[in-house]
């Protein structure tokens, strides 16, 4: 299962191999069972992989650059 593939989630590389497996499932509407379009989709998946993995760590990071905000702020007595 894959996820959402609406263009503007994803990198104009990935938009495009996203188009070029939409393509080949229209033009091969009955083959694609049996793996017509498998290497397009298999470049697909490895592009959205490559994505998800550069947005967790984009993520890690903002999250260690917000903890260390704030701990280097001083502690005010309530």
């Amino acid at each position: 299962m894959h996820p959402d593939l609406s263009p503007h989630l994803h990198t104009d590389e990935c938009n495009e191999l996203i188009t070029r497996l939409m393509q080949c499932h229209k033009e091969h509407s009955a083959l694609k069972f049996f793996g017509t379009c498998n290497d397009v989709d298999r470049d697909m998946r490895q592009c959205l992989k490559k994505e998800r993995l550069d947005k967790r760590e984009r993520s890690k990071q903002h999250a260690a650059e917000m903890k260390k905000k704030l701990r280097a702020r001083p502690k005010e007595h309530l």
